[in-house]
């Protein structure tokens, strides 16, 4: 009687429900022969209006705000669907193809070592597909993101029709005949891989309520006398880029006699004492060398020639004493010049005399595409789609900064290797430091030295990360043997600057540079 009760039972009760519910998944969950087709055919035509629409509105100086609000949903919404496409084909590429050829089990065996107990909502290799899939009768009784785990794409494909379809049916039409009210721009760039550097990628609507700002005419012979815009984010999310695409605008170049940039240790210099060697965040110097900076532009203005200043990473200012600052005649620039300050502290983005740009980070449509343009290139990555699994994974787990898909996705270029790609996914995934490119480059750089500093300089290191990579030890270029600087990435819009990484050298002499 009680191995009845105990086994018996419960194990005809299960039976019994698992019946049930598969009944109710067939019934209701089984997509309609041709569903898949239909909804990609619907899917690329909806994609196709919304990125003419996109494309057309991205060529005009628009500067009603509702407008930029819709454009940023067409474009949020056009980078959704193209990645519902691709990251379907990919799963079909990747499944015809078999997955992971059985001489990469051990590389994939560290990787999901390494992954274990971290979020992945991408699959690496069929393995981990088959972990990361829950049951049918699971997402049946507890729901679920539709098309996370659907088979074949069709849910995944069917939920963007449906979002993109409520986006384009109302509205459509009207806001392409309000754009085309607007100006077109004169020379704009062509949009390729190969100009990824001189475009401001995911921000063009925040680049649009800068420029308006700048060109605004400001009240005049009345307080505050500083016209202030503040741009926060947190740390690399690519303020200071944002910036200077602004600044780079041909409407703000032809507004402003001078543009001129102001970081933080320049600031707190001329704010500081003689022989002041050492400043504090919530010190009075940085108070004391903006308005030492605005005293200069005031004499040095001739003709009521209009300024831009730029202060980078502004440090915390006391709102009093800025106010009292601001609301003085005497700190008055000339007429229409304006203040650009970038921050990560909310308070100080308040000093500002307009609505401050807040930035966030890409969503991961977005960055799948930035990441994809250094790390592939021109090569379309289902003609790869082994790297392409490592890559839609290595995408997933990044902080979605614009340096860390610059610096890893141009490593990832230069070896184009699946194999190497997964030694890089793992140290992503094992990594602890932040800025994330950092900690991977000291996993992988086979460097016996100590890190030094890493950041922006002015002269050309004489070796990249390649030239240390194929050297197999030692370091990676520098002028002394005690020291050598590795070349990340070099920005050229507005100063020329190359982003690099520097090391003490304990080990032996760094490789020698190549010639060409």
């Amino acid at each position: 009687m009680d191995f009845t009760k105990e086994i018996v039972v419960p194990a005809a009760l299960s039976e019994m429900l698992g019946r049930i519910f598969a009944f109710l998944f067939d019934s209701f969950q089984r997509p309609a022969p041709g569903a898949r087709d239909h909804h990609r055919r619907r899917l690329e035509q909806l994609l196709g209006n919304i990125g003419s629409t996109v494309e057309e509105a991205e060529g005009r100086h628009i500067t009603n705000q509702q407008l930029l609000s819709h454009l940023k949903s067409l474009t949020v919404a056009m980078y959704r669907g193209r990645f519902a496409l691709e990251v379907t084909d990919l799963d079909d590429v990747t499944n015809a193809a078999g997955e992971v050829a059985a001489a990469d089990d051990d590389d994939a065996t560290d990787v999901a070592a390494a992954t274990a107990g971290k979020r992945s909502s991408f699959a690496l290799s069929s393995s981990f597909k088959r972990r990361a899939k829950r049951s049918r009768v699971t997402r049946l009784i507890l729901g679920g993101v539709a098309g996370d785990d659907d088979d074949d794409g069709t849910e995944r494909l069917a939920t963007v029709v449906e979002e993109l379809e409520h986006l384009t049916r109302d509205s459509m039409r009207e806001f392409i005949m309000l754009v085309q009210g607007y100006p077109r721009k004169v020379d704009r760039p062509v949009r390729t891989t190969l100009y990824m550097d001189r475009c401001v990628f995911g921000r063009h609507v925040e680049k649009e309520r800068i420029v308006d700002f700048l060109l605004h005419r400001s009240p005049t012979n009345r307080a505050p006398f500083l016209s202030i815009l503040a741009v926060v984010g947190e740390k690399k999310v690519g303020k200071t880029t944002l910036v200077k695409h602004a600044c780079d605008d041909e409407r703000v170049r032809g507004h402003f006699a001078r543009i001129e940039w102001f970081e933080t240790p320049d600031v707190v210099r001329r704010g500081g004492g003689p022989h002041q060697t050492i400043w504090h965040s919530d010190g009075p110097e940085y108070l004391a060398g903006v308005r030492r900076i605005l005293a200069e532009h005031r004499r040095l203005a001739v003709g009521g020639e209009r300024s831009l200043l730029v202060f980078e990473d502004a440090w915390p200012i006391d709102e009093q004493a800025w106010s009292e600052l601001a609301g003085a005649p005497a700190s008055a620039l000339p007429d229409g010049s304006k203040l650009l300050v970038t921050c990560r502290d909310a308070d100080v983005a308040r000093l500002g005399t307009a609505e401050p740009v807040v930035l966030d980070k890409l969503r991961r449509e977005e960055y799948w595409y930035y990441f994809k343009a250094f790390a592939f290139g021109g090569e379309d990555p289902r003609q790869h789609p082994r790297i392409a699994a490592v890559a839609r994974e290595i995408s997933e787990h990044l902080e979605r900064t614009f340096l860390d898909a610059r610096v890893l996705g141009t490593l990832l270029r230069a070896n184009f290797d699946a194999r190497f790609w997964r030694r890089v996914l793992a140290a992503i995934v094992r990594c602890e430091r932040r800025p994330m490119h950092v900690g991977v480059l000291l996993e992988l750089l086979p460097v016996r030295g100590r890190l030094l500093s890493y950041g922006y300089c002015r002269s050309p290191p004489k070796f990249t990360v390649q030239d240390v990579l194929s050297a197999g030890a030692g370091g990676g270029g520098g002028d002394t043997e005690e020291g050598f600087t590795v070349h990340l990435c070099r920005e050229t819009l507005y100063m020329d600057h190359w982003y690099s990484i520097t090391f003490k050298n304990d080990g032996p002499t760094p490789p020698p540079v190549a010639t060409t």
